[in-house]
């Protein structure tokens, strides 16, 4: 009966060392699995970041030579006005001048 209740104890023994190694290998195969999956999600997120990168930066981009314009545009206008404002400016000085030479030789 001793030597049953041996064999009985070292078969259990066994058993659970035998269990303990299927759980120590699950764990592994487990954290394994969960580095994969979580290598894969990174390798996506990033994806996913430079994709949005690209757009801010392409939608910054547009925004920029949308302001370009139209500080082209604002910066022709004004062009334009100083062009009209000296034209009568000179008008005005072409008829100073002339008055002045016209007022000097009556004399």
């Amino acid at each position: 009966m001793a030597i049953s209740l041996l064999k009985d104890i070292v078969s259990v023994e066994k058993t659970a060392e035998q269990k303990e190694a299927e759980a120590h290998q699950k764990a592994r195969e487990i954290i394994a699995s969960a580095k994969k999956e979580a290598s894969a999600l990174l390798a996506e997120k990033e994806k996913a970041a430079e994709l949005e990168a690209k757009e801010i930066i392409k939608a910054q981009e547009k925004k920029a030579l949308d302001d370009i314009e139209n500080f082209r545009i604002k910066i022709q206008e004004e062009c334009q006005n100083i062009r009209e404002m000296s034209g009568r400016k000179i008008e005005k000085a072409a008829d100073f001048i002339v008055g002045r030479i016209v007022k000097h030789s009556d004399r």
